[in-house]
């Protein structure tokens, strides 16, 4: 080809005919540049569409974090409301001493339950070179809100592990036999807390107080799970129309 369009000049230079092989030199530059603005749209072409699937990728994978993350968040809530349960009643117990209280489930006093998402934890850097500004902004907010349930979740753990276990360990209210099974005439376990020494410490105002302090926490832990539960639906949601 390119030995073709060299003959033409060739032949119009030793005709001697020079308008013709400027209109021609014209032509082949234009055809040149054309071809060159081919390439590089095919170039830009490919790299947008596997732009496109490394972003898709990337939604999709989301996607799935989110998806394990609902698992484990809807767990925690139903342990939060359990916990929930016992608080209520332990405070119901200080009103009215003919208040009955479930023992098995005593040991949820000292029980804290788990916020560990990982979906910002392992997308929150890739998130924010998403290109489309719609889906980049609905993750974003997504974060936001697992942070405002992790800030409340920290202030959670630490009345249960800094407060309410020394206080209970302290006043000798673990019960050393619940680590073990009784003899096997008696299936029936030991519950994990003292209910006699429990139920004295529910007149001290020391042990009350933390009670406050602790249904005050766990209510807050509790509804925002529910919230971002709600939101993570939704978002799932979201994301899915758009790749689908």
């Amino acid at each position: 080809m390119i030995k073709f369009f060299r003959k033409i000049r060739q032949d119009l230079l030793r005709d001697n005919k020079i308008g013709d092989y400027l209109k021609y030199a014209v032509g082949e530059i234009v055809l040149v540049v054309i071809g060159i603005l081919i390439a590089l749209s095919i170039n830009n072409w490919n790299e947008s569409r596997k732009n496109d699937l490394e972003q898709a990728l990337l939604v999709k994978n989301i996607i799935e974090d989110l998806r394990l993350d609902f698992i484990h968040i809807n767990k925690s809530s139903e342990q939060v409301s359990n916990q929930m349960n016992l608080i209520d009643d332990l405070i119901s117990k200080i009103f009215d001493e003919k208040k009955k209280i479930n023992y098995d489930s005593i040991g949820l006093i000292r029980f804290s339950s788990d916020f560990r998402p990982i979906s910002q934890r392992n997308h929150s850097e890739s998130v924010s070179t998403l290109e489309d500004d719609f889906v980049r902004e609905l993750i974003q907010d997504y974060f936001l809100k697992e942070d405002q349930v992790t800030d409340i979740f920290i202030e959670y753990v630490d009345i249960v592990h800094n407060k309410i276990r020394p206080y209970l360990s302290n006043v000798g209210m673990h019960n050393l036999r619940s680590l073990y099974n009784q003899d096997s005439s008696n299936k029936k376990l030991e519950v994990p807390l003292n209910p006699i020494i429990l139920e004295e410490q529910l007149a001290k105002v020391a042990f009350q107080q933390l009670l406050y302090e602790r249904k005050l926490k766990t209510n807050s832990f509790k509804k925002l799970l529910n919230e971002i539960k709600i939101k993570n639906q939704e978002l799932v949601k979201s994301l899915s129309l758009i790749i689908d």
